[in-house]
């Protein structure tokens, strides 16, 4: 992680003493000046040397050895001073400190307070401000406060150092450079993919280059909707042990055997359970004015239980067919009567043959593989309709004179309850066998892919994550019924990625047990902030809960006061994300009000838009603030881009760890072209790297103009390249790109970082006299 602030100095209150007034051209808030003699032994006769230590609106700096001369430039502070002053020591120290901090703020920093001072004036035109006499004014009218060694241990715990681990970058490519790597399987072509389950890319005459760019990443969308499965494989060998034989060859027999119960318990449950209650409910429709719906037992005994039936029972045909064909060639293996796998490669180039497996796994596989996503459809419809089961069973129980109610209760509530959950207990069943069939392979068997996929294909249907992930409108929807105040026109876009538990903290941030309950919910383009009010608010944890039920609607219809009220939403492509060194405190600085609708242009000056929030973490995520500022990374290129892009094969995500004082890098590579114009990026980025021989700097800054930082990457050579950014040109090898690269995106935090000591204005409450607490309150609360 990269440090961008340093924290309140290390001041000893024996060597400093504390200054203070109030400026009226700077919203009449203090100015503080901690100053002293320097440390540093190098005065003489004509000129003395001072430490000076400046916080005032403008933000905080360090002056640890400053010249007080006549002869220096800044001396013309002193000038200004009341004649009766300018013969003080401490004055005139004063006087060139406060113009030496003035000449050192930003032109755009400058500009700002400008513009703020000028809206208290009638003609709206700002004063003179930040020269020698405006210096020279603060100095004259300083007085001394009391008690500095408090004042610097408050200020020291309210700007602590911060700093930050991720940075989200887009690498920009020349057309038709990004290529998905294919591998031959037989005479069939598939798309590769690496061991870690994620696409392979190629990038032309630019692949050294990407290459460096950390390790390929994942970002979920409709086809690819978790992180792929890895092996847990126990042993690095490329061959099976007997005994790993006999226990892979156990699993698939006791899938065989449990799927075969399973399907006996469907066909007795479909053809005699469901027939008799529906003839019961049939005789109370033909003798009883008044009954239940002809629907009723279609309700308990769904068309998706049918469907289940049908698809479960040609799944186990085909597991029969192929446990029975290769079961003589699996015995013949394991008693060593064939070629041993130990003599077989089982490495990831493939050939125009079919790998010979004589375990049968691989075959075994492909079946698992071809009909287990094929369970998506009937199971999800089937785990939607049980939601509403204790509904259906209530209703029959309610009527105790029904014929439908009396087969119950003959039948057996619990006996039908249990038969009816089969299906949805089955699911998890498939995950852990296959597990056990995993934990045995090596990680080069050629079945360990189709196994990892099969189990992905049950946890998806287990999530229900089809329609969670297609459908934004009903995560808002869920949201809005649970969250008081919920704006009507807020819908975000995309998934809800986290929900994490946190506590507000305001001014002077000194203790963390003051702030105030809260939560945040990151989606992929807005990061809103929630009230937890009274002791049974829900929790984070139980929000999510909340919007995965499969019959959320019915839920929420019927939910009581949650305790969570909205606060405020922020568009993640405005805010800016800074760390505490322990990692427990998050600084979210944010230029753009979603719940306000106002906008803040990169030439605006207007204050009023930036907002700051200091909050604590809680549990996951206490004392990991790096992994908050990851998400909200990834989040914000998950929103830049379209999921029809991202499931492109000429889009891809890479990863660079955060490590000993560098930033962590998620970039997004794709191609330059009109088709990214349609479809691609939605918002710009902080930081754009454009690579291509033929860029000219300032065509690709002009042409980009709300990108915080472009970097041109060009080729200089075998493995040789020149990093071009600002005006800046860096010449470097392979080795060190990735380096140069941190380097440079690591000022694109700083960018506008003088808005973060002007954010976030406060009531300030009238005090006549200088208190100290009462200074560090008002100044505090405007960051």
């Amino acid at each position: 992680m990269a440090r961008l602030y340093a924290g309140f100095p290390a001041l000893d209150p024996e060597t400093v003493s504390l200054y203070y007034t109030k400026d009226l051209l700077l919203e009449n808030l203090p100015v503080l000046v901690f100053y002293g003699a320097s440390t540093t032994r190098n005065a003489t006769r004509s000129s003395a040397r001072v430490q000076a230590h400046v916080y005032s609106l403008a933000g905080l700096r360090s002056f640890p050895s400053l010249v007080i001369a006549p002869s220096s430039p800044l001396y013309a502070a002193v000038n200004h001073l009341p004649f009766d002053k300018q013969g003080n020591e401490v004055f005139r120290g004063l006087a060139v400190s406060l113009l030496n901090y003035f000449s050192g703020l930003s032109g755009p920093l400058k500009e700002i307070l400008k513009d703020l001072a000028a809206r208290r004036r009638p003609n709206r035109v700002a004063p003179a401000m930040f020269d020698e006499m405006h210096a020279g004014d603060l100095a004259s009218r300083m007085i001394q406060i009391e008690d500095t060694s408090n004042v610097i241990k408050q200020l020291s715990i309210a700007l602590p150092q911060q700093q930050s681990s991720w940075v989200d970058v887009d690498v920009r490519l020349p057309p038709d450079t990004i290529r998905r790597v294919v591998a031959q399987d037989g005479s069939e072509s598939i798309p590769a993919s690496g061991e870690d389950g994620l696409p392979l890319f190629h990038y032309g005459r630019w692949n050294s280059c990407i290459e460096q760019i950390g390790q390929p990443a994942f970002l979920p969308t409709s086809k690819l909707r978790r992180a792929p499965s890895r092996p847990t494989a126990h042993s690095k060998s490329k061959s099976l042990s007997k005994d790993q034989k006999i226990a892979l060859r156990r699993e698939m027999c006791e899938m065989l055997d449990t799927e075969k119960n399973y399907v006996a318990k469907l066909q007795n449950l479909l053809c005699e359970v469901a027939e008799e209650f529906r003839r019961s409910h049939h005789a109370d429709i033909q003798h009883r004015s008044l009954g239940f719906g002809e629907d009723r037992v279609n309700q308990l005994f769904p068309e998706s239980l049918s469907q289940i039936r049908l698809v479960n029972e040609e799944f186990l045909a085909e597991l029969e067919d192929v446990l029975s064909v290769t079961e003589d060639e699996a015995i013949q293996d394991i008693e060593g009567l064939t070629e041993s796998l130990a003599k077989l490669q089982l490495d990831q180039v493939h050939t125009a043959s079919r790998r010979r497996d004589p375990t049968g796994a691989l075959a075994f596989a492909k079946i698992l593989l071809k009909w287990l996503p094929n369970f998506s459809g009937p199971y999800q419809e089937y785990m939607r309709s049980s939601a509403n089961l204790p509904k259906f069973l209530n209703a029959v129980n309610a009527d105790r004179t029904s014929n439908l109610s009396q087969t119950l209760n003959q039948f057996g509530e619990q006996r039908l309850r249990s038969l009816l959950i089969e299906p949805v207990q089955r699911l998890p069943r498939y995950s852990l066998l296959l597990d056990n069939m995993i934990s045995q392979l090596p990680a080069s068997h050629p079945a360990l892919s189709s196994l990892l996929r099969s189990k992905d294909a049950i946890a998806d249907i287990c999530a229900l994550e089809n329609a969670s992930l297609a459908d934004s409108t009903r995560t808002s929807n869920a949201l809005r019924k649970s969250i008081r105040n919920w704006p009507s026109w807020l819908s975000p876009r995309g998934r809800l990625i986290a929900a994490i538990d946190i506590k507000e903290i305001g001014a002077p941030y000194g203790d963390l047990a003051l702030g105030s309950e809260a939560m945040l919910l990151l989606f992929p383009d807005t990061l809103i902030f929630v009230r937890k009010e009274g002791p049974n608010a829900l929790s984070a944890k139980a929000i999510l809960i909340e919007i995965d039920r499969p019959s959320m609607t019915l839920t929420l219809e019927t939910m009581t006061d949650k305790g969570l009220s909205f606060s405020a939403g922020f568009d993640l492509s405005k805010l800016h994300v800074f760390e505490s060194a322990d990692g427990g405190v998050v600084r979210l600085i944010h230029t753009k009000t979603v719940a306000t609708g106002s906008q803040l242009s990169l030439e605006s000056h207007n204050l009023a838009d930036v907002q700051v929030k200091i909050v604590s973490l809680h549990a996951p995520y206490e004392g990991k603030a790096h992994r908050l500022s990851e998400e909200i990374a990834k989040a914000k290129i998950e929103g830049r881009f379209s999921e029809p892009v991202r499931e492109s094969d000429h889009w891809a995500l890479r990863r660079v760890e955060p490590d000993h004082g560098k930033i962590g890098i998620i970039a997004a590579i794709y191609e330059r072209g009109e088709s990214m114009k349609n479809n691609g990026a939605q918002t710009h980025c902080r930081v754009q790297v454009d690579v291509g021989d033929q860029l000219d700097e300032k065509e690709v800054v002009a042409s980009n103009p709300r990108t915080g930082l472009t970097i041109v990457v060009r080729s200089s050579g075998p493995n040789a390249f020149t990093l071009i950014a600002g005006g800046f040109c860096i010449k470097t090898d392979l080795g060190g790109l990735i380096s140069s690269l941190v380097r440079m995106s690591k000022s694109a935090p700083l960018i506008r970082s003088g808005i973060v000591s002007i954010a976030n204005k406060r009531q300030s409450p009238s005090d006549s006299k200088c208190k100290q607490r009462h200074v560090i309150h008002l100044l505090l609360s405007w960051r």
